[in-house]
């Protein structure tokens, strides 16, 4: 009578360590299938867009695209080129809508980190990246993406092989404009400063003919003034003369 009770408690309790067994797996079991393992993040290649002529002076855009793309929640690129022809326009970077940009620039290289924010997802796709530059002087150079990293939505870090080269850009020297001469009054004015002179070598002249004249014709003009008070005076004295012949 008293076996039947040990074989019942037994026997619960190999249900019982069943049953936890069980559910030990099924929970074990339960994240992996609410949530599967994601893939790493991946581009399946990498392309540079960029001018291949410019102008000392200019500016122009660099297109870089991450094609192919999965699960990138974000990336880091860096761009080189030769920093004595081109130099970057700080603040230019226009990035995909809804994450966060930073850019670094050295000699010779921007290094752009881009990140999607809180629970934005990840990307996938072509992912594309603009980035302004100038045209500092003649020469020759081309953009490469030096390095990429990219990050999936768990923060895992994938440095990926694909690399790019863009063609060369040949930059030219800028037009030196040559001063356009400014019109001068240099034939009026000459003729202006002939019609002068010669106007007032002519007042000079005639001046001085005058003067010439006026100071050769002054003994002559005394001699008659002269000539006319000594006329008056005869005059005066032959009537004087009558009039005392009358007095008598």
């Amino acid at each position: 009578m008293h076996q039947k009770p040990r074989r019942h408690v037994r026997l619960l309790a190999a249900t019982a360590a069943a049953l936890a067994g069980l559910g030990l797996a099924i929970g074990a079991a339960a994240p992996a299938l609410a949530a599967p393992a994601l893939a790493a993040p991946a581009v399946t290649g990498v392309s540079i867009s960029a001018p291949t002529t410019a102008t000392a002076g200019d500016t122009f855009d660099v297109t870089v695209t991450l094609t192919g793309s999965t699960d990138v929640f974000g990336y880091e690129a860096v761009l080189a080129f030769d920093p004595s022809v081109v130099s970057y326009v700080d603040g230019s970077a226009v990035v995909p809508a809804g994450g966060f940009d930073a850019v670094r620039t050295a000699s010779g290289s921007v290094d752009l980190v881009y990140t999607r924010l809180g629970t934005s997802p990840a990307l996938s796709g072509d992912i594309v990246s603009t980035l302004t530059f100038r045209a500092t002087a003649a020469g020759s150079t081309a953009f490469t993406v030096r390095s990429l990293s990219l990050v999936d939505s768990a923060s895992a870090v994938v440095t990926s092989a694909n690399a790019a080269t863009s063609p060369a850009l040949t930059i030219t020297p800028a037009a030196v404009s040559s001063p356009t001469p400014t019109p001068t009054s240099s034939a009026g004015g000459s003729g202006d400063a002939g019609t002068s002179a010669s106007g007032t070598g002519g007042s000079s002249a005639v001046d001085g003919d005058l003067a010439s004249t006026g100071s050769n014709a002054l003994p002559y003009v005394i001699g008659a003034l002269a000539l006319l008070a000594a006329g008056a005076a005869a005059v005066l004295f032959t009537v004087r003369r009558r009039r005392a012949g009358d007095a008598r």
